[in-house]
């Protein structure tokens, strides 16, 4: 008998879930000793308690405090009335963190990720719970807010036709994702043009490799996502190929991401330990002491300021650019742009006030994320009619950008102008901002392929991806980096193999019907 995807997920956290505990005191929450979900009703003063998880991105320096107790957790408490605790997940591990924080009863009232597909699965687990009614009963500002943007409500909504999160828009700083930077001054030196094709960016990379022996061509911590999105093959997607629902990693033109990959490995145009630099530091470090001269990353973001700030500082004379994608023998895509949800907030299903939890999001939607994202009026911007402009950025990147995390609703319009406004006085900041504004426009220049708005969301495929993405991350090591035994050609029969076994076939079946169910809601 197939195990459910429940079951699955026990068995699979359950060992970890008990390494955790074995470090807890009384085997209940951690900081209160409580048992389940944080929440309750009140506590002996009154106030009103909810826990939300965060991304924890190492951002908070130590004279702030940390993601738990600061300034911002102190204010939003004040502000909002509610009791708060915040709940930290590291960024690149956050939902295996929270996979064992489910599994053994230590998981927030709130749980968010960008991604809802991994929502989905929680769905499908009995882990969260429908939201409908709470939003009905007892919102007034998000209420308001879903009702002037009804395009939210399909996203939110899954196959039991149900809510079961909130999320507000995207801006556009936000739907703009991967891009790819280089150094102009590079190619004044060796006297060629930014890239256009990939065979392009291919002699360019060696060119820089033969004038700057020392260096490392390409470096970046998304570059196998950028492969992939330059050949409309992003490993995790579903694609319409004729009318018919394939899985990415499935395709041909996945293939094509892996040939690419393991062409400028075996060109020696890229970090040879790029598979091992699970933390960025290696590749963010050549770039920022002027080993590298293509940068494939963000368009823009507080990291990325830090990181061409680094450069700048370090050295003065480099002209890093944006590069806008490249054609390759499928055609001319960009690169990773998100969908219309920014942040899927959903509801643990043991939690034990809703209607506080709700209260809460609604002051965020409504007032709270406007100061988390901007800081204090005077100390860290001016604003002058609509615009905010920064005061200090070094200030503002110490006291205020870790508090973003925080904003999980927001209603942010924004333009690439506005960077450049928003932007402090001094020369470095604007140069930063001008930068950003650029590549921002550059990102979005070339549409990103997303044949369906969201990705379906059922049990087959979420049991089939626990195993396969797995698979395919060894699969790509192995081509790439164990010489010319293992080609794309092999790469792309072992994962079709692989997703054959795993059930693949008739999650295609599933896929398809699901699409042929929705597509009139696109």
């Amino acid at each position: 008998m197939k195990p459910t995807s429940k079951g699955r997920f026990l068995f699979v956290f359950m060992l970890a879930a008990a390494m955790m505990l074995s470090a807890c005191t009384g085997g209940g929450n951690e900081a209160d000793g409580s048992k389940g979900s944080s929440s309750e009703k009140g506590n002996a003063s009154g106030n009103k308690k909810v826990s939300i998880s965060m991304f924890d991105r190492g951002q908070v320096s130590s004279d702030e405090g940390t993601y738990e107790e600061n300034r911002w957790v102190k204010w939003i408490r004040e502000q909002s009335g509610i009791d708060v605790k915040m709940v930290p997940v590291p960024r690149n591990e956050a939902q295996s963190t929270l996979n064992v924080m489910i599994a053994s009863n230590q998981a927030p009232d709130l749980i968010w990720e960008f991604d809802r597909t991994y929502i989905g699965r929680l769905v499908s687990q009995g882990v969260v719970q429908p939201i409908d009614e709470y939003i009905e009963q007892y919102s007034t500002s998000y209420k308001k807010y879903l009702e002037e943007n009804p395009e939210l409500k399909a996203h939110l909504t899954f196959d039991d036709g149900k809510m079961y999160a909130v999320a507000t828009k995207r801006p556009i700083t936000a739907v703009a994702n991967h891009g790819m930077w280089i150094r102009q001054d590079w190619l004044d030196e060796i006297g060629m043009e930014k890239p256009k094709t990939l065979d392009e960016l291919i002699q360019v990379a060696q060119a820089f490799k033969e004038h700057y022996p020392d260096s490392t061509p390409i470096v970046g911590p998304t570059t196998a996502d950028i492969y992939a999105g330059l050949n409309a093959a992003m490993s995790t997607q579903w694609y319409l190929e004729d009318g018919q629902m394939k899985y990415g990693a499935t395709l041909d033109r996945f293939r094509d991401a892996i040939a690419l990959e393991k062409q400028l490995f075996d060109l020696g145009l890229v970090d040879k330990e790029y598979f091992t630099d699970s933390n960025n530091q290696r590749a963010n470090q050549l770039w920022t002491t002027d080993k590298a001269g293509i940068w494939m990353f963000q368009w823009g973001s507080g990291q990325v300021d830090l990181m061409m700030k680094d450069l700048l500082t370090n050295v003065p004379d480099a002209e890093p650019v944006p590069l806008e994608s490249v054609e390759t023998v499928n055609g001319k895509h960009g690169l990773y742009q998100e969908a219309i949800p920014h942040i899927y907030v959903a509801f643990n299903k043991d939690m034990k006030d809703p209607e506080t939890a709700v209260k809460y999001l609604d002051w965020i939607v409504d007032q709270g994320w406007f100061t988390l994202m901007n800081g204090e009026e005077g100390v860290h911007y001016t604003k002058s009619g609509d615009t905010v402009k920064r005061m200090d950025t070094d200030k503002y990147n110490k006291e205020v950008l870790y508090a973003n995390e925080y904003a999980v609703l927001k209603q942010m319009e924004v333009k690439p102008e506005d960077l450049i406004e928003q932007a402090a006085d001094d020369e470095l900041s604007q140069r930063l901002a001008t930068l950003s504004a650029e590549a921002l426009e550059t990102a979005l220049k070339n549409e990103f392929r997303r044949d369906i708005p969201y990705q379906p969301n059922f049990d087959e495929i979420n049991e089939i991806r626990s195993t396969l993405d797995t698979f395919i991350r060894e699969t790509r090591a192995t081509t790439v980096t164990q010489g010319e035994k293992y080609t794309a050609d092999w790469a792309i029969e072992e994962i079709r193999k692989e997703w054959t076994r795993l059930g693949g076939p008739e999650a295609e079946k599933i896929a398809q019907q699901w699409y042929e169910d929705n597509k009139a809601n696109f």
